[in-house]
C-alpha cells in the first residue's frame, strides 16, 4: 500500500482527497470523508477500483440493481467495484472519520487531473 504520506493532500468539500502516483497502468490515493458526507454518484472509466479501508468505516452504494447495494467496509476490508464504469457512491454515515485507500488498474489520469483543478 503506498504511504498516505507521500501523497498530495487535496482539500474537497466532503474532506480530502490524497493522490499518489498516476500513470497509463495504475493510479493510487485515499479518500477521507467527514463524518454524515457522501462523493456524488459517480463513474469511474479507465480501470477497475479497487479500495481497502483503513481507517473508520464507510458504505459503498453500487448501482447493480435501480435501488442500489449498499456495502459497509470497516477496518481492513477490500472491494473491487465491477465491471468498469459501474455507478456508485462513498459515503461516510458515521460520526467519525472514514479514510479508504483506492487503487486503479488502468490509466484514470484525466480523472486525477479534474481533481487536481478542483474539477472532479
Amino acid at each position: 500500500m503506498y504511504g498516505i504520506s507521500k501523497c498530495d493532500k487535496i482539500k474537497i468539500p466532503q474532506g480530502y482527497m490524497y493522490l499518489g502516483y498516476s500513470n497509463e497502468k495504475e493510479s493510487v490515493g485515499y479518500l477521507e470523508l467527514d463524518p454524515f458526507t457522501s462523493l456524488t454518484l459517480h463513474n469511474r472509466i479507465g480501470g477497475i477500483e479497487n479500495l481497502v479501508q483503513v481507517d473508520g468505516k464507510s458504505v459503498l452504494t453500487i448501482f447493480d440493481k435501480p435501488e442500489g447495494t449498499n456495502h459497509l467496509l470497516t477496518d481492513g476490508e477490500k472491494f473491487r467495484i465491477e465491471p468498469e464504469g459501474i455507478w456508485h457512491i462513498h459515503s461516510n454515515p458515521f460520526a467519525e472519520k472514514s479514510v479508504t485507500y483506492w487503487f486503479f488498474d488502468g490509466d484514470i489520469r484525466p480523472v486525477i487531473n479534474k481533481i487536481r483543478e478542483g474539477e472532479e
